[in-house]
């Protein structure tokens, strides 16, 4: 049988895969918010019953607006989309592509590489390892050599959990006004710090947002870029009509009002994450880097990640092997879950590794 054959460089491709189908009691493997938060919780039957299913959805401006207030910009600099992943896909679809260098500072977020593979550009891996270091040296010595047309910065990182000095990701900005400068932040409120106030003195930068971290909003799929209004428009321009549903848009909005419990996310997160690095250290035979996020990367001195990640599951308690991304060798990743969670994950470190390997 003769079928259709892909591009040259998508043969061979692998799916992206996720966890979501292995079975577990004790979920801790995508960074997601772990509470619960049901939609009914967010719109009434009558302002469901609003919702027109039979018409397509609007521009979404009472979200913009919302969004526009929340980090300080203007609704003209918001692009919206179906998730982060989406509107990623199209920074490198518009700005990336055939013929064009994405450079990455690596171990970084893994779909970044695929998604300028995607949209048929060269992803250029600059191996950072370990410890996480991007220096304003580094950083600018990789883009004399490389000069790629998109630049991406993911603070914090993940997976390594660090973040990025402001500094240099300014420094390459200013070196390199004709490239694109991606900053991705999903994890920013974690740390508390977002580059956003200088946006407007760097117009070739872009900083992406998601409602999937601590806006406990997974589920739901929205994805912001934020950039000058230029810009924003030319991604408006190849964008796929209708891209948020009017359901998105009603249950977006409202969340994104309730900006008061985002500290209080914040907060017991950076409690639990404490508890959690704690009982890790005390573990002789990985080593466990810093982190100001949802999540910990912890690598291992000996054994390997799967056999690890098992002994986990056997617990019932799944966490991320990452250990297959670049520049990731050894490492294993852990969301930071409820309490009752984190308890679990903290019980089965007993299993997990031997107790002769425990300090």
């Amino acid at each position: 049988m003769v079928l259709p054959r892909p591009r040259q460089d998508l043969r061979g491709f692998p799916p992206y895969r996720t966890a979501a189908q292995i079975k577990a009691d004790v979920r801790l493997a995508a960074n997601e918010w772990a509470d619960p938060n049901p939609a009914g919780a967010w719109l009434t039957p009558d302002e469901l019953d609003a919702i027109l299913l039979n018409r397509y959805p609007g521009p979404a401006m009472d979200l913009r607006g919302v969004l526009a207030e929340r980090y300080g910009v203007t609704p003209e600099q918001l692009v919206l989309g179906n998730g982060s992943n989406d509107t990623l896909l199209q920074v490198f679809l518009v700005y990336g592509g055939h013929g064009r260098t994405t450079l990455l500072f690596q171990p970084t977020y893994s779909m970044h590489e695929r998604l300028a593979t995607i949209a048929g550009g060269t992803p250029a891996n600059e191996r950072i390892g370990f410890p996480y270091e991007v220096t304003r040296t580094r950083a600018l010595e990789a883009m004399a050599r490389v000069r790629p047309e998109v630049v991406v910065f993911t603070t914090p990182n993940n997976p390594t959990g660090n973040e990025i000095d402001f500094d240099v990701i300014l420094a390459v900005a200013e070196r390199y006004p004709e490239t694109l400068v991606l900053v991705d932040e999903a994890y920013s409120d974690f740390a508390g710090r977002t580059i956003l106030p200088a946006l407007a003195e760097h117009p070739n930068m872009i900083v992406s947002k998601t409602f999937s971290k601590v806006l406990a909003a997974a589920g739901l799929r929205v994805g912001v870029l934020i950039a000058h209004p230029d810009l924003a428009e030319s991604f408006r321009a190849v964008q796929m009509p209708g891209s948020i549903s009017a359901l998105t848009q009603a249950v977006a909005a409202k969340i994104a009002r309730n900006d008061a419990v985002v500290a209080q996310r914040v907060a017991l997160c950076a409690r639990e994450r404490e508890r959690v690095s704690r009982a890790l250290r005390e573990i002789d035979a990985i080593e466990v880097h810093p982190s100001t996020t949802n999540f910990i990367l912890f690598r291992l001195k000996e054994g390997t990640p799967a056999e690890v990640h098992a002994r986990f599951l056997e617990k019932g308690v799944l966490i991320r092997d990452v250990s297959m991304w670049p520049a990731n060798e050894g490492g294993l990743r852990v969301s930071i879950g409820t309490p009752a969670e984190n308890d679990r994950f903290i019980a089965a470190l007993a299993h997990a590794f031997p107790v002769a390997a425990r300090a």
